[in-house]
Parts: C-alpha cells; sequence; structure tokens
C-alpha cells in the first residue's frame, strides 16, 4: 500500500459514516434538481442527471459501506480506498457539474436553488473530511472549481455585478476553508484528549495491578518472619525449655531484621520515587566499602559451602568522594541475591577504578554468582519493582524483587548505572559503574571496635515515654523495666504534659505520630514554657524516615531521633546520650 493511502486509512471510518449518513438526503436532492431541469424546460438533461447522479450514489454506497460499518476489508484494501476516493469525487463532481446549468438560466430562483447546492456540498464536505485534509480537499476541489467558474460564466454582465460575484465567492471559499481549519483543530484536540485518557486509564489500571501484585508479595513476604515471632513468642509464654530459650529469642530477633529489611526496601524505593532520596557526600575508600560487605556476607556464605571471593590484597585503595552507605546498601543487595541463588562454587567481586585527567575515577563493580542464571526473556523485568524474573524464582527464593530495583536507582542518583547479563557458562554478572569525583585519602586509622557491654547502665535515669499504642508503650516497659528504670507512661501528648508538669524525669521518650497532639507539637509546648523539665532531653521515635521529617523533630526541640521499628541497641545508645552530666560521670567512675 502507497504511504498515501496508509495515511488516509485511519480516517476512512469517519468519513465514511458521514457520507453514509447522507445517501438518503442526496437522493431527495436528485429529485429536486430533476424537478429544478423540467421547470426551465431541460426534460432531454433528466435522464442523463438521473442516470449520472443514482450511478455515482450506489457506487459511493458500495465503496463507504464496509468502512462505515467498521468492517475494514482483509483483502484487496488498496483497491477499496482508491474505489471510495474516485466515488466521492465523483459524487462531488456531479452535483458541481448540475448546478452550473441552473446557475445559466438566469432565472434567480434556479440560481439561488445552485448557490445552495453548492454551499450544501461545501459544508457535508467539511463534516465528512474534518479527520483528514487530503479527504477535505479532494472533496472540496469540485464544488470549488464549480464556485471559480461561475464569476466567469456571467462574464456578459455588468462589471459591478462580476466583481461582487468574484469577490463573494472567494470571501466563502476562504470561510469554508476556516471552518474546516477549526473543526479540523477542534477534533484533533478532542481525539489527543482522548487518547490521553486512554493512556492515562491504562497507567490507572497499571498502577492498580502493581499496586494488588505489591500488596501481595508483601503479605506473603511478612506472613514469613510474623510466623516465626508469633511461634517464638508462644513457646516463651508456654515456658520453653531453657536451653530453647536462646535459640528462641535468636529467631524472633532474625524475623524482626527480615520484616525491617523488608520495609526499609519499600521506604527507600518510596523516597525514590517521590524524589525525597538524599545523598552523603564525603570521601570514602570504595575498595574498603567492597572489602566490609564482602566480610559481612562472609558467614553466610561458608554456611552454604560457598567461596566468597573479594579483589586481591594487594589491589591499591580507590579513593573517591560519595556516598559510602548507598554504596553498601548496592553491594550488599547484590550478595544477598548472588548468596541466595548460588547453591555452589564460587561468588567473586571485582574492582576496576581508572582515573581522569578531570579528577573523577570511573569505577566499574563486578558481583558474579555461579547461580541458575538470568532468561533473556525475565532480563526486562530484573529491575522492575516488586518483580521477580519468573513464578518459580517467587516459589523457590521467596523476595519482593524491590533490591534490584532500588539498588538500579540509587546507582542512578549517584551518576552512574547498574545493569546485568548472563555469565559465561552460568549464572549472572551484574556491573555497576560509577563515575565520582576523587577523593582525599584518609590518613586517621580507623577506631578499635568498643567492647560491646553485656546490660546497658540506665538503670537510675527517670523516664517518661510517650506512645498512643499500648503495644509500644509495653514494649518500652518490656526492655527499659528489667534494668529498674523508672518508667512512666502516658498515651498522647496532652497527657505527656501533665505529667512533666507534676514530676521531674531525666529522659522522655516521643512518639512523633499521635491523634490529638502529635510528639512535635508537646515537645514546642515543654520547651516554650518554664517548667521541671523545660531542658529535658526528649527522643523522638517514628516510623517516617525522611529529611524533612527528621528535621523537623529537631526544629520542635528534640535532642534526638530514632527510627522504627525500634533498635534496642539503638535505644540504649541514645539513652546513653541522654544521660544528665551528673548521671554519666557517675556511670563512668563506676
Amino acid at each position: 500500500m502507497s504511504p498515501f493511502l496508509a495515511s488516509l486509512l485511519p480516517h476512512l471510518r469517519v468519513n465514511a459514516t458521514e457520507r453514509y449518513r447522507q445517501v438518503y438526503s442526496r437522493i431527495g436532492l436528485t429529485g429536486l434538481l430533476s424537478w429544478a431541469l423540467s421547470l426551465i424546460g431541460r426534460d432531454d438533461l433528466i435522464p442523463l442527471w438521473l442516470v449520472a447522479s443514482l450511478s455515482v450514489q450506489a457506487l459511493e454506497f458500495v465503496a463507504v459501506r464496509p468502512f462505515a460499518k467498521g468492517r475494514f476489508p482483509e483483502r484487496h484494501v488498496e483497491a477499496r480506498i482508491l474505489l471510495m476516493l474516485v466515488a466521492m469525487v465523483a459524487m462531488a463532481t456531479v452535483h458541481a457539474g448540475a448546478v452550473l446549468i441552473f446557475w445559466q438560466s438566469g432565472q434567480p430562483p434556479l440560481m439561488a436553488l445552485a448557490l445552495m447546492v453548492l454551499v450544501g456540498g461545501a459544508l457535508n464536505n467539511v463534516a465528512s473530511g474534518v479527520d483528514s485534509r487530503p479527504l477535505f480537499y479532494l472533496g472540496a476541489t469540485p464544488y470549488a472549481l464549480s464556485m471559480a467558474a461561475m464569476p466567469a460564466l456571467a462574464w456578459g454582465s455588468a462589471h459591478e455585478q462580476v466583481t461582487i460575484l468574484a469577490v463573494c465567492v472567494g470571501f466563502f471559499m476562504l470561510a469554508v476553508h476556516t471552518i474546516w481549519g477549526r473543526m479540523h483543530n477542534d477534533r484533533r484536540a478532542v481525539v489527543a484528549a482522548r487518547e490521553e485518557a486512554d493512556r492515562r486509564r491504562v497507567q490507572t489500571e497499571e498502577a492498580l495491578s502493581e499496586r494488588a501484585a505489591m500488596a501481595a508479595i508483601v503479605s506473603h513476604e511478612l506472613r514469613t518472619p510474623l510466623s516465626a515471632i508469633l511461634a517464638g513468642a508462644h513457646m516463651i509464654r508456654a515456658g520453653t525449655n531453657p536451653a530453647q530459650t536462646h535459640a528462641t529469642a535468636e529467631l524472633i530477633v532474625d524475623a524482626g531484621h527480615l520484616m525491617t529489611g523488608l520495609l526499609t526496601d519499600m521506604l527507600d524505593q518510596a523516597k525514590i520515587e517521590a524524589r525525597a532520596m538524599s545523598l552523603e557526600d564525603r570521601d570514602f575508600d570504595a575498595l574498603g566499602a567492597i572489602r566490609d560487605a564482602t566480610r559481612f556476607w562472609s558467614a553466610n556464605a561458608r554456611a552454604k559451602g560457598l567461596v566468597l571471593r573479594e579483589p586481591p590484597g594487594e589491589q591499591p585503595s580507590a579513593w573517591v568522594r560519595g556516598d559510602p552507605f548507598r554504596l553498601r546498601q548496592i553491594l550488599n543487595n547484590l550478595l544477598s541475591n548472588a548468596v541466595k541463588f548460588t547453591e555452589n562454587g564460587v561468588i567473586e567481586l571485582r574492582l576496576c577504578a581508572e582515573p581522569s585527567e578531570d579528577g573523577r575515577v570511573r569505577m566499574t563493580i563486578e558481583v558474579q554468582d555461579n547461580g541458575p542464571g538470568i532468561a533473556d526473556d525475565a532480563m526486562s523485568r530484573l529491575f522492575t519493582p516488586y518483580a521477580q524474573a519468573s513464578q518459580e524464582t517467587a516459589r523457590t527464593y521467596g523476595g519482593t524483587g524491590l533490591g534490584l530495583a532500588v539498588s538500579r536507582q540509587l546507582a542512578r542518583l549517584m551518576g552512574g548505572e547498574l545493569d546485568a547479563r548472563a555469565g559465561p557458562e552460568r549464572g549472572a554478572i551484574f556491573r555497576l559503574v560509577l563515575v565520582l569525583p576523587a577523593g582525599q585519602e584518609q590518613d586517621t586509622p580507623r577506631p578499635a571496635a568498643q567492647p560491646e557491654r553485656a546490660a546497658p547502665d540506665i538503670g537510675t535515669l527517670r523516664i517518661l515515654a510517650v506512645d498512643d499504642h499500648e503495644v509500644n508503650r509495653r514494649t518500652l516497659a518490656l526492655v527499659l523495666e528489667p534494668f529498674g528504670v523508672d518508667l512512666t507512661t502516658a498515651s498522647d501528648g496532652l497527657e505527656a504534659l501533665r505529667h512533666l508538669e507534676a514530676q521531674a524525669f531525666d529522659v522522655v521518650l516521643m512518639d512523633v505520630n499521635m491523634p490529638g497532639m502529635d510528639g512535635r507539637e508537646a515537645t514546642r509546648r515543654l520547651r516554650a514554657g518554664r517548667g521541671l523539665n523545660h531542658d529535658t532531653p526528649v527522643i523522638g521515635f517514628s516510623a517516617g524516615v525522611a529529611d524533612d521529617e527528621v528535621q523537623a523533630c529537631h526544629d520542635a526541640g528534640m535532642t534526638d531521633w530514632l527510627a522504627k521499628p525500634l533498635d534496642i541497641r539503638a535505644l540504649y545508645a541514645a539513652l546513653d546520650r541522654a544521660k544528665p552530666p551528673e548521671l554519666a560521670e557517675a556511670s563512668r567512675l563506676s
């Protein structure tokens, strides 16, 4: 099919539908013009007129009917389109030519009839050709030529009359073209709006489908750790054998870490989509970050009988400037997948750091595993949130599919890229490419790790814990009261302020989001007053971890902040930092 005919195909149905609707009016017009011919004594032309008019109408009826009914022919499409175009031009030519006979009659009623037929034909052509410029011009040309001939046929009349007629014809043609142009633009705007609405509808349906899939996946992934937590708690409540208590506690802790990791990935994905993710900017050793990640996952690899191979010891450090925490997050996600999917063999990390003359370093980090590999059809959705390589992968290994999606988006936020390819024989190779400014080497050695104390020294603290959920208040009592803490609880900001007015406290643990008066407003009122606890440290805790939310807590007067779910060690460390100086000094001397 020629490009011209192919360009007309999307617009043929509208044109054919309009022309199909005009069949009966054109038959009536044929009868009217036959009667007019008899009035001017041209009965000899009536048979010729009827044959010509009805023939082209029959031809057009046959040509446009399939397109008007939406039944586009499967065979001989090009010939059928040409037949429709020929019928359209023939119809306009027959009517435009016929009216010239009435125009030459010199009788005003018949001349008016000729003008009405031409005007009606031109306006009908506007309606049927509104979608397509070529279709409009094809249908309008016979009428335009007929109108242009009118002043020429009247040439023998007065010069002024011919001039006025020519001007009127010109203005009418311009008006018809202007009307068509406006209708054509409006039609295009309507079509564009409809297409945009359809696109948004599809996007909404896809988003709803993705949300449903996300809910199903997250629900499934949360049930596993929740089952472990509930089973462990039931065993402890039922009086577990003391020999099993430690193992039960480890089970609950591991399940809690699994849930925290899932929530962290979901939060990072939401922050990236909302463009609220911020990056740190400081000097660090990329090779050291790789070795830290390797050491972190080495125990898991050994437990499966895997060899985790890091860059060689003689490889020089690679000091760059960027966000070491996010780099470690990407590496942890890649190593987590590698350990999960590899049943035996080697997992290898490689680093290639290439300094450039512009003071930047191009780093290529590769993680190669010996797992089942990635099918070609799964590669396109590998980095899609909440998607797995296959249903079999989801059933066998679980997971939300968020880790790789978050990792790629973090890499792009850092100005790099993360991609994957199949290994040479089996497995997969994930490649992270980052171009970062060169960093300054830090000479200060890392501080030696301090031995973890068996129990925090918080027994002398008077603590007010404020949270609207009873379960959270009971949790805080469970982890604080065994150390001899003098704990008071409150369920909202107003109750907390009443306690703070009545007695002195060493520390306030304040939930940020509570119904009624929230934690920030309660802290502002506490700081604005001059009561017993005006300067008492307030540690806020909340599930909202966006930078602006944390800053809002500090602006309200909170001295420290913890993320939910609470990490018990972080809670003890925050309480230790918040100790009054005299208690801290007493703890140090003891």
